[in-house]
């Protein structure tokens, strides 16, 4: 069985050691400690998921990761020393799937990695391309189109979409999207889903008004289309 390729990149030398060593028996992985090489490494290589320090040197994991977010679709975690609300919600906001505060148990981090590379899914399970109204979603290349138009999504974004078209005319519960989304329990305060709802619905409606994306006060999120279905 090929083992998912993760890039770690990381510029405290030891960490970096400590982390290729531990990760390095369920997983292949690269390493690199500045920004420059990881954008070249990522147009040379494939990989399955990104695993990022925020406070590199020259180029910051933000910068990276707003370079790249649109290209690379796959998982992004950001693992940093800060704690501020702001680093937080600003990593979340670049379409990351989570946000570690260093330093974190290395177990809990490779359960975090099999969550968001979903290990324990079945990969023979083929899906196919399926289609709500005039919304069509390729689930194999994660390609999405609206009204023939090609919408870009953070590979968060596709999953909420994912998750919210499956469930086309019921309500998708937070905590659900929190658990599989996110890998943690809803708080009862965090504004991660809030924001992604909100960032979706506004791709959405730029290419068409009729989609949109309602709020259940204290349950989730539905998806809804107030127009026809053209034949």
């Amino acid at each position: 069985m090929i083992k998912r390729h993760i890039l770690i990149i990381e510029d405290d030398i030891e960490l970096t050691r400590l982390l290729k060593a531990f990760l390095g028996k369920h997983f292949t992985v690269s390493t690199c400690s500045q920004a420059h090489r990881a954008k070249a490494m990522l147009q040379e290589q494939e990989f399955d998921l990104i695993l990022c320090d925020v406070n590199l040197p020259g180029k910051s994991g933000f910068e990276l990761v707003s370079e790249v977010r649109n290209s690379f679709s796959k998982p992004i975690l950001f693992m940093t020393a800060r704690t501020d609300l702001a680093s937080q919600l600003s990593g979340f906001e670049l379409g990351a799937e989570d946000y570690l505060i260093k330093p974190i148990d290395p177990e809990i981090l490779l359960a975090k990695i099999n969550v968001f590379l979903s290990l324990k899914r079945h990969k023979s399970e083929k899906k196919t391309r399926y289609s709500c109204h005039n919304l069509e979603i390729d689930p194999s290349s994660k390609a999405v189109t609206l009204d023939g138009e090609a919408l870009e999504l953070t590979s968060a974004e596709f999953k909420l979409l994912e998750a919210l078209v499956n469930h086309f005319g019921s309500v998708v519960s937070r905590d659900w999207l929190y658990q599989n989304h996110l890998g943690k329990e809803y708080d009862g305060m965090c504004r991660i889903m809030d924001g992604r709802a909100s960032r979706l619905r506004k791709k959405l409606k730029l290419i068409d008004t009729n989609w949109d994306i309602g709020r259940q006060w204290g349950e989730g999120y539905y998806l809804e289309f107030s127009g026809t279905e053209q034949s």
